[in-house]
């Protein structure tokens, strides 16, 4: 079954989840990131032992685990994965991401805040800062010291990788001399 539509391994019992990723959401806000090598890294396993869990997303199709996975795959032509759709609330497939994230992955302190203050807002302070306790972490003391009624304006940006901290500069400067708004960013 699985060989019509994806060459990469499925397990038996994941054959009945197969979903066309393309359909799958986004809500462009996980604070986990990837590397372009990290990228090849996951490709590279998915080759080498296919689909050992699968992609999860709550009820409407909204990732909440699995997102880089997608995207990789859809950058090599594979469409087709096991996807398992729990049905959660938006705020519990936030916190279900943080659980899952803090347990692996590299994060985008900024984004981390942000998805922090999406939780908050939605009325789910106490428990995030006891997911967080529990993984020997806590909420930064701007978000744990004041009540929000905040809404983060949207902001479009770009990570450029550079190959050492000199081609970080020029690069840093060349924009600069252009007007951009930049900060500094190491992941």
């Amino acid at each position: 079954m699985n060989e019509n539509k994806t060459s990469i391994k499925v397990p038996e019992a994941y054959l009945l989840l197969l979903e066309d990723i393309r359909l799958l959401l986004s809500d462009e806000n996980n604070p986990n990131v990837t590397t372009i090598r990290q990228k090849e890294q996951i490709w590279d396993s998915l080759q080498k032992y296919g689909w050992t869990y699968p992609i999860l997303t709550n009820k409407d199709g909204t990732l909440l685990d699995g997102e880089q996975r997608t995207d990789v795959c859809k950058q090599h032509g594979e469409y087709f994965a096991p996807v398992l759709r729990l049905p959660l609330t938006d705020v519990d497939r936030r916190m279900l991401r943080q659980i899952l994230n803090k347990l692996r992955g590299k994060h985008n302190k900024e984004l981390d805040s942000a998805e922090y203050l999406r939780i908050i807002e939605q009325g789910e302070k106490e428990p995030l800062k006891a997911l967080l306790a529990s993984v020997g972490e806590r909420l930064p003391d701007d978000l744990d010291e004041h009540e929000f009624s905040v809404t983060i304006p949207a902001t479009y940006e770009i990570i450029v990788e550079c190959k050492d901290e000199s081609h970080q500069k020029s690069i840093f400067e060349k924009l600069k001399s252009e007007g951009y708004k930049l900060r500094i960013l190491t992941l």
